[in-house]
């Protein structure tokens, strides 16, 4: 018999009270947004927690939003444009999650696939008129990840930035130079390494398939808007540091 999502969590808070009365160091939390690196996050994540004396990285499950993360503990995460991640996340799912992990399609997700072969497919039917359309709309909802869009891990959380800001925030596009300043953030001066291959990296070539189109990209712009935006108002934070620090 399977342990239920509430079982789960009653456990979890069990081991983490131990892990807090056995390691005394100050906790940090990633807030695993999917489709944005966090395999790659997590592995040097294992490697922090590893050697660093004073701060212990503290991994979530994708169900984990800020306001779930305990008040008054630091947090960072990582994001990537809605464009890009809408691709891989299309690809990863049509794989069933495939080499690293498998996970069977819902019978949502079987519907979509046997109605789009390629992301470009789905992106450039996004609001077409009819029959096709409809397909868009209902493909894109029922695809993980493309359906839940990054802010949606911020709902209720809209002041962040100004109330709870994280300690910092990593780019996928830009992973290895915002890790290394996210990591003399925290004090770490050890050395770190990426996954390079794609079961521990979580990661795939998707160079055989075909690129967006104009039109799909378009589409997909104002399909996440929302998300575009947010992406936008991560890079102004991340600058705004980096020029407060510079001071």
């Amino acid at each position: 018999m399977g342990i239920s999502r509430i079982g789960k969590k009653t456990v979890k808070k069990s081991v983490d009270f131990l892990v807090r009365r056995i390691d005394r160091r100050e906790r940090l939390h990633f807030l695993h947004i999917g489709k944005n690196a966090g395999t790659q996050l997590a592995h040097v994540a294992r490697q922090v927690n590893g050697t660093c004396k004073r701060v212990r990285i503290v991994t979530h499950p994708h169900e984990t939003g800020v306001c779930d993360l305990p008040a008054g503990e630091g947090y960072f995460f990582s994001v990537r444009s809605p464009v890009s991640r809408f691709r891989s996340a299309f690809y990863s799912r049509k794989r069933k999650g495939m080499p690293r992990i498998y996970s069977e399609w819902s019978i949502y997700e079987k519907e979509a696939f046997s109605r789009f072969e390629h992301a470009n497919d789905l992106a450039e039917a996004l609001f077409e008129d009819g029959e096709r359309g409809y397909h868009a709309l209902c493909a894109i909802k029922a695809i993980t990840h493309c359906s839940k869009e990054q802010i949606n891990w911020f709902g209720k959380a809209g002041y962040f930035f100004t109330i709870n800001p994280p300690v910092y925030i990593i780019r996928q596009e830009r992973l290895e130079s915002d890790l290394a300043v996210f990591l003399e953030r925290i004090g770490f001066e050890g050395e770190v390494s990426l996954a390079s291959d794609s079961v521990s990296a979580h990661g795939n070539d998707y160079s055989s398939s075909p690129p967006l189109s104009e039109k799909a990209t378009r589409k997909l712009q104002a399909w996440y808007r929302q998300d575009v935006e947010f992406y936008r108002q991560c890079e102004y934070w991340i600058e705004s540091e980096r020029e407060r620090n510079a001071v």
